[in-house]
């Protein structure tokens, strides 16, 4: 074999072992940039669900707090009623902004759990207002616990359980 046909296998060689070099970093470089993406989609989702359940507790509370008062006697019912306008504007306000978010982040059944939630909590305080509203200075001084008021909190600490462990599952996938 002559030194030209040598220096050409040569060259050849290097430019196919370069070739595949660099498709291997390609591929690695790749993989790293769909597992950020992941990890990137991982956070946001987690980001929205944290900030849903946040806002859906402290709705909770809120609403427990106030069932509670309307109950005890000689409630005031006027800080009653400005109390349920604050959780009023809670359900509309930034539990609404939160349900939004875990909508656009998904996945689908995770937003109807978020949204069967968010319908709990809303039929909840709708409970409570109703017997709020029915209350005042010529009303009966205390009343008994609203009808339904009590079934509606439970079943909304029952939906946020289930929200909470497949959102759970969502984020480990």
């Amino acid at each position: 074999m002559d030194s030209g046909v040598a220096a050409v296998m040569g060259a050849a060689v290097g430019v196919v072992g370069t070739t595949l070099a660099a498709a291997v970093a390609g591929l690695s470089a790749q993989r790293q940039v769909r597992a950020e993406h992941r990890h990137w989609r991982r956070q946001l989702r987690r980001d929205a669900y944290s900030a849903f359940t946040a806002k859906a507790d402290e709705l909770h509370k809120a609403l427990k707090e106030i069932n509670a008062e309307l109950i005890t006697p000689g409630a005031d019912f006027a800080a009653l009623r400005e109390s349920l306008g604050g959780a009023r504007g809670l359900l509309h306000g930034g539990l609404a902004e939160a349900q939004a978010t875990v909508e656009i982040e998904g996945p689908a059944k995770l937003a109807r759990m978020a949204e069967e939630l968010s319908r709990s909590l809303s039929a909840c305080a709708a409970a409570i207002s109703a017997a709020a509203l029915g209350q005042g200075a010529d009303g009966p001084s205390s009343v008994t616990e609203p009808q339904g008021a009590r079934r509606f909190l439970d079943h909304s600490s029952a939906k946020r359980a289930q929200f909470v462990e497949h959102a759970r599952s969502a984020i480990d996938v």
